[in-house]
């Protein structure tokens, strides 16, 4: 069924022509097929010989109908040969008068003609597959002769093995640059993920050395990922990052019919969690540090960002490209509106837009007013995307600033990463203050990827009362234990 999925996708794409070479490839994967399947019981010496009678009577004209060849097993058919064409085969076929009728040798040969173009993915105009025909019966000749030597227990190898080149099907226009050009003009990736995956693409090429996306074999990912082993790259980078965006692109060409199958299928490193490696939340006295020390700040970044990182459980590239217009209040809750900004800022993912209510220490600690104070202009950025730009959207470097200077501020384990520890820490401390995980999900943008997961939407007043339920962690270097919030000057907004 897949295969006559894949011949039907490639008729709605139009007919092709094919190129001398490529028919003489698919004739020799037809040769290879009858190798494989007939090389270790090759039967009667015999009954080749009338096998191949009726190739060689078909692929010259000289009958009208021919029995069609089947790859699964060798038909006898002798009796049927000696009845049509006498005891001496080669005889009694030259006897009988060539014409130009080509019903016989599709008869014999256009299963295997049907097999090899589906393969592929090839919607051929007639004359094309004329032709194809008569390679391929000049294939069968060849394979019937080297298994009926192997019948009789010659299994030199057949020197016309060789003369098969392998199959180019290249397309216009088919190359991997362009693929990822078409992928991204049509999934619309952050500009992040443009960076990123832009780098894998051309390490791969750099690795082929070529860029024709048809030419591109399972054996070439396997190399280019022990390659990458080789250069120390850990093996979760290689799977998350480079060979996961490879089969997207691939998948992208398959989809579309550029290639008929992912070359990248199923190729993983094998990636072992050791103990030491696994990523962690910050504990209670550290979000605590890294609070006071952010309430000191005047920056608006750093002073409101670890403070909505800490009390939302969001990525901080969600909050980083926050605009003042997405804080706003809904039925009396203060809430952040997580979703896309107006300038082309981008979310992980559809489950990531979503509302999420404001904590009351967020509140008290005025983040509410210097959002409105910014209005409809981002909070944490100071010059908006161009409409139509190209490239990385300006939070982003807001969020690699932030995650520098918390680095500074000596929060160094490399087990626990700048900003994301703080997601970490939601994540931890609301199944410790007995928030549902459904909630805690909601809240942080988490999805199963169940069907019933879509179905689930929490009540606005249940998740301000799970978010108010997210402790405000002491800090031991002030007198009463209390963190300082100062209020938010208009300098700093």
């Amino acid at each position: 069924m897949e295969a006559l999925e894949r011949l039907y996708a490639s008729a709605r794409t139009g007919e092709q022509g094919l190129t001398h070479r490529q028919m003489v490839g698919l004739a020799g994967e037809v040769y290879g097929l009858l190798r494989s399947r007939f090389d270790d019981d090759p039967g009667d010496p015999a009954a080749w010989e009338a096998w191949k009678a009726f190739v060689r009577a078909s692929r010259q004209g000289r009958i009208p109908t021919a029995p069609s060849i089947s790859s699964e097993e060798l038909a006898d058919e002798r009796e049927e040969a000696a009845r049509l064409f006498g005891p001496d085969l080669t005889a009694g076929i030259d006897a009988l008068p060539p014409s130009g009728d080509r019903a016989a040798l599709e008869d014999r040969c256009g299963r295997l003609t049907w097999w090899v173009l589906s393969r592929h993915g090839f919607h051929v105009d007639r004359a094309t597959r004329l032709r194809l025909l008569e390679h391929v019966a000049d294939a069968c000749l060849d394979a019937g002769w080297a298994l009926k030597r192997a019948a009789a227990g010659d299994y030199t190898p057949d020197p016309k093995a060789l003369r098969f080149p392998k199959v180019e099907t290249r397309a216009a226009g088919a190359s991997i640059s362009d693929v990822f050009d078409r992928w991204k003009a049509e999934a619309k990736p952050s500009a992040s993920t443009v960076t990123t995956w832009s780098g894998v693409i051309s390490s791969f090429k750099a690795h082929l050395k070529h860029d024709d996306i048809a030419r591109v074999t399972d054996g070439d990912v396997i190399r280019w990922k022990d390659a990458l082993v080789a250069e120390g790259k850990r093996p979760r980078t290689i799977n998350d990052s480079h060979l996961a965006a490879l089969k997207v692109v691939m998948n992208y060409a398959k989809r579309n019919r550029i290639i008929t199958a992912n070359p990248a299928d199923g190729v993983r490193t094998k990636a072992t969690k050791r103990a030491g490696e696994r990523m962690l939340p910050y504990e209670d006295s550290e979000v605590a540090r890294l609070l006071a020390i952010s309430a000191r700040e005047t920056h608006p970044a750093r002073r409101w960002l670890p403070w909505l990182a800490v009390f939302t459980g969001a990525r901080i590239g969600e909050l980083a490209q926050a605009w003042g217009s997405q804080i706003r209040e809904i039925d009396g809750i203060p809430v952040l509106e997580i979703r896309p900004s107006p300038d082309g800022g981008t979310l992980k993912n559809e489950g990531s837009e979503r509302v999420v209510p404001i904590h009351p220490a967020l509140v008290e600690a005025g983040f509410v007013e210097f959002a409105h104070k910014c209005g409809n202009r981002p909070m944490f950025y100071g010059r908006e995307a161009r409409p139509g730009a190209q490239g990385r959207h300006p939070s982003k470097g807001t969020s690699n600033h932030l995650a520098t200077w918390v680095r500074e501020q000596g929060f160094n384990d490399p087990r626990k990463a700048p900003s994301h520890a703080s997601r970490h820490w939601f994540k931890s401390t609301a199944s410790r203050v007995g928030i549902p995980d459904s909630v805690a999900d909601a809240l942080q943008g988490h999805s199963d990827d169940s069907s019933a997961s879509t179905y689930r939407h929490v009540a606005l007043k249940s998740l301000a009362e799970a978010i108010a339920r997210i402790p405000v962690p002491s800090n031991d270097r002030e007198p009463d234990g209390a963190l300082p919030v100062p209020p938010m000057t208009a300098a700093s907004a």
